[in-house]
């Protein structure tokens, strides 16, 4: 039985980095508009964005993770989920971008790396066997 491994492993690779991006920026996002604040510059309010980390970040990793593993077994429904997943991330890097009022390279290192990882398990999940 023929496999879709490079799925599989893109979606591993994606899913690890964008759990990593994910809870940093849900961890870090009451220090920085602490320290926003501390000197002098209004920070919005964090649980908003904690919570769209959250959901985004995390639940973009988790959704591209479940397709990849559907992908590999060429189930169906794996090449939506990891679409899906792919645009969450989309979603969480673009809401990086509004929380730091502009793109930092360095801080969005994992989200972006997540991005990759999943517009080419998106592409390989759509195989056919």
């Amino acid at each position: 039985m023929k496999k879709n491994t490079a799925a599989l492993v893109f979606a591993i690779l994606g899913a690890i980095f964008g759990l990593i991006g994910g809870i940093m920026w849900a961890a870090c996002a009451k220090t920085c508009v602490g320290f926003a604040s501390a000197t002098g510059v209004n920070g919005a309010m964090p649980i908003g964005y904690m919570i769209g980390f959250i959901a985004l970040g995390i639940g973009g990793a988790l959704f591209s993770l479940i397709g990849g593993i559907r992908a590999y077994s060429f189930q169906g429904g794996g090449a939506a989920l990891s679409v899906l997943g792919f645009l969450m991330q989309v979603g969480c890097l673009v809401l990086e971008c509004f929380f730091v009022e502009g793109f930092s390279f360095t801080l969005s290192l994992c989200t972006l790396v997540a991005v990759l990882m999943g517009l080419l398990q998106s592409c390989f999940a759509a195989r056919k066997p």
